[in-house]
């Protein structure tokens, strides 16, 4: 079940659900341009651009797997850390304003530091649900 991010309560329910992103890793990306190739071979655009990411995440000794769809797509921004490191979050932020919803991988979006690593992702949408039942990326 998805459930809609649209108010500050929804996004500090989803932080309290998932820690905050507390030591939690991105397992997956998957990004749709929402683009395709008609008959006679020109693009045609529609409005589905969109990009689920899949998190994990060990606490009280399980493992719980989230994910965040977000679409309508403003903003994308992805910068690993060195190698080993690039999936791994020590916390997030999300903020509504001005009609976007905004996640970082930083917890203080004023203090971004590009040299550290970053996602950045702000969309129209966003939606988010547990599919620890239903999916198992551990290793």
């Amino acid at each position: 079940m998805w459930n809609n991010i649209k108010t500050n309560e929804d996004i500090r329910e989803l932080m309290e659900c998932f820690g905050e992103f507390k030591k939690s890793c991105i397992c997956e990306l998957k990004y749709r341009s929402g683009a395709y190739v008609g008959s006679v071979s020109e693009h045609f655009l529609n409005d589905d651009m969109s990009i689920s990411v899949i998190f994990q995440r060990r606490s009280l000794g399980f493992v719980q797997t989230f994910e965040l769809l977000f679409r309508d797509i403003k903003t994308l921004r992805l910068e690993p850390l060195e190698k080993g490191m690039e999936c791994y979050l020590t916390a997030a932020s999300i903020k509504c304003k001005n009609g976007l919803v905004t996640f970082s991988s930083w917890e203080d979006f004023d203090r971004i530091n590009a040299d550290a690593g970053v996602l950045l992702i702000s969309s129209a949408a966003l939606m988010w649900r547990d599919i620890s039942e239903q999916i198992s990326i551990t290793a």
